[in-house]
C-alpha cells in the first residue's frame, strides 16, 4: 500500500494519508485504479500515425522535348510531311500557325513563360499540339505525356482555355446556322464533286452503297427529295 501511495503522488500529486483506515485505503485503491485505466484508455485512443505520402515528381525535360518536336514537324527539311501533319492535328500546318497566332494575341497564358525555379515552362507549340491530339485522336490528357511531356491536368487546363478562345472568337462566325446563301454555295460544291443535292455528311444522300445495311437497303435518309 506504500507502494501504490508513493507512485500516486509522483504520478498525479495526490498525497494520500497513511494513517487512514481500511475504508480510505479501499476508496484511495479505487480512485487509483481509475486514474490508471483512464491513463490506458487516453494511450490507447491515440491517433495512429498515418503514412506520409511523398508526392511523386517526373522529370519531363521540356526543354529536350520541345526541341524534338519543333523538329518532327516545323523545321524545314523534316521527315514528316504536311499531310501526316493534317492526319495527326486535323488542319494544315498553315492553319495551325494562324490558329497559334490568334490564341497568342488574345490570351498570354499560351505564351511561353518561366516557372517558379526559372526554367521556362511548355512553348505555344507543344501546348496546341497536345491539345489537338485530345481534340482531333479522342485521345486521353494522359496518353500524350509521352511525347508532349505535359501532365494531364495541364493539358486539361489548356484544352478548356482553347475551346472558350474558339467559341468566344470564332463562335459569331463559324458556329453559326448556315444562310440561305451558304447552303447554296455548298450544294453548288457538292454537285460539282459528283454528289448532288448533298449539304453536309454522304449518308445523308441518296447515293448506291453496295455495302448497305440490310435495315437501310430501300430507304432515303436524305432531307431533300
Amino acid at each position: 500500500m506504500n507502494l501504490m501511495r508513493s507512485y500516486v503522488r509522483a504520478k498525479y500529486g495526490i498525497y494520500l494519508d497513511s494513517s487512514s483506515d481500511s475504508d480510505e485505503e479501499e476508496k484511495a485503491l479505487l480512485m487509483f485504479t481509475q486514474l490508471y485505466l483512464d491513463e490506458r484508455l487516453r494511450i490507447i485512443r491515440q491517433p495512429i500515425p498515418r503514412e506520409v505520402q511523398i508526392r511523386s515528381v517526373i522529370m519531363r525535360d521540356r526543354v529536350w522535348h520541345d526541341a524534338k518536336l519543333m523538329n518532327d514537324y516545323f523545321t524545314p527539311g523534316t521527315d514528316y510531311t504536311y499531310r501526316q501533319f493534317k492526319q495527326r492535328l486535323g488542319m494544315s500546318k498553315d492553319l495551325f500557325e494562324k490558329l497559334l497566332g490568334k490564341l497568342l494575341e488574345l490570351d498570354p497564358k499560351w505564351a511561353q513563360r518561366p516557372d517558379a525555379t526559372g526554367t521556362m515552362g511548355h512553348s505555344p507549340h507543344i501546348k496546341l499540339v497536345a491539345v489537338m491530339k485530345c481534340l482531333w485522336k479522342s485521345t486521353p490528357a494522359d496518353s500524350v505525356d509521352d511525347y508532349t511531356r505535359m501532365g494531364a491536368t495541364t493539358i486539361y487546363k489548356y484544352l478548356k482555355i482553347f475551346c472558350h478562345t474558339i467559341c468566344m472568337t470564332f463562335g459569331a462566325r463559324y458556329l453559326r446556322e448556315p444562310t440561305p446563301e451558304d447552303v447554296q454555295r455548298l450544294l453548288a460544291e457538292n454537285a460539282d464533286r459528283g454528289f448532288p443535292r448533298m449539304l453536309g455528311s454522304v449518308d445523308c444522300m441518296q447515293w448506291p452503297w453496295k455495302n448497305c445495311h440490310v435495315d437501310w437497303q430501300g430507304t432515303y435518309r436524305g432531307k431533300d427529295k
